[in-house]
């Protein structure tokens, strides 16, 4: 009994880190019609951020967080420009963010090279240090994203069920040219969005610093699981993203304890398989539905 339940619990801070790495990508994807590929490069570099302010100047690692989320944010607001400017359709800014992806890739090699970079475990004491209940531990680390996850996604539903803000994105999804007519001001209200997404990058990226052995590649072996919980979760659907997260979180953590944990991955992109196969939208639905579907 006691192997399952830390095994649930492992399962749920793992749904955590997964929930908060998706939720930006997720909402980009479902409210600005970009398929940002450069949110994992967005990721990475906060992550390098994070290993910079720790080592140089001293940081503690989660406070490196007040420069990371500003960061992200102003990363995604310039990308909204970009692709509001030059008015790039949604496959169009998939080839355009991966060729981002790729620039910032080789940029990072360049200024921190190949070599892997580690936190040191006196600077950064949350890697190894975990959170008991009763008979249960759980990582400190994956705590801290699990608890960053919630406020980002619950946050994220009240902002758009139950403001001003959320209720123009939401009419301009689904009903364009009669939310115009209303005077709601769509490119400005995206940036909102943008920054979001961008921010929630930055935070993501502060715990993968903390989390891994950087390298400029290191990002490559989350494109698919991060994929897979905004796929199931229902695009711009912060709940949905929670609960996909919940999913893969609780298969993969079950994969490795009780058969391989070679396969843990591998069982997660199944479970994506499987499900889009009987339910093409997702495990959950859009949070906005759009009306030119």
């Amino acid at each position: 009994m006691l192997i399952l339940l830390q095994t649930l619990a492992t399962g749920i801070v793992l749904a955590g880190l997964y929930s908060l790495f998706a939720i930006g990508l997720s909402l980009g994807w479902g409210l600005l019609h970009t398929i940002n590929f450069a949110h994992f490069s967005f990721v990475l570099l906060a992550a390098y951020v994070t290993y910079e302010l720790s080592t140089a100047a001293g940081w503690d690692p989660v406070v490196t967080m007040v420069v990371t989320a500003p960061i992200g944010a102003l990363l995604g607001l310039g990308l909204q420009l970009f692709v509001t400017t030059f008015k790039i359709d949604v496959f169009g800014t998939l080839i355009v963010t991966f060729g981002l992806f790729l620039i910032f890739e080789a940029a990072m090699a360049m200024r921190w090279t190949a070599d892997l970079l580690r936190l040191p475990s006196e600077i950064n004491p949350y890697f190894t240090s975990a959170v008991r209940i009763g008979p249960i531990r759980v990582s400190m680390l994956l705590t801290i994203a699990t608890a960053l996850a919630v406020l980002a996604c619950v946050g994220v539903w009240w902002l758009l069920k139950h403001t001003r803000t959320g209720r123009g994105i939401r009419a301009f999804v689904q009903e364009p040219e009669m939310a115009a007519a209303f005077g709601v001001n769509y490119p400005q209200l995206s940036l909102v969005i943008a920054g979001i997404a961008g921010a929630t990058a930055g935070l993501t990226g502060t715990i993968l610093g903390m989390y891994l052995s950087l390298t400029p590649t290191v990002v490559e072996v989350w494109i698919a699981v991060v994929f897979a919980v905004v796929l199931l979760g229902g695009l711009a659907n912060p709940i949905g993203v929670m609960g996909a997260a919940f999913v893969i979180g609780m298969v993969e953590s079950f994969t490795r304890q009780f058969a391989d944990p070679a396969m843990a991955r591998l069982m997660a992109l199944v479970v994506l398989i499987i499900v889009l196969v009987f339910r093409p939208e997702g495990l959950f639905k859009r949070l906005v539905q759009e009306a030119r579907e």
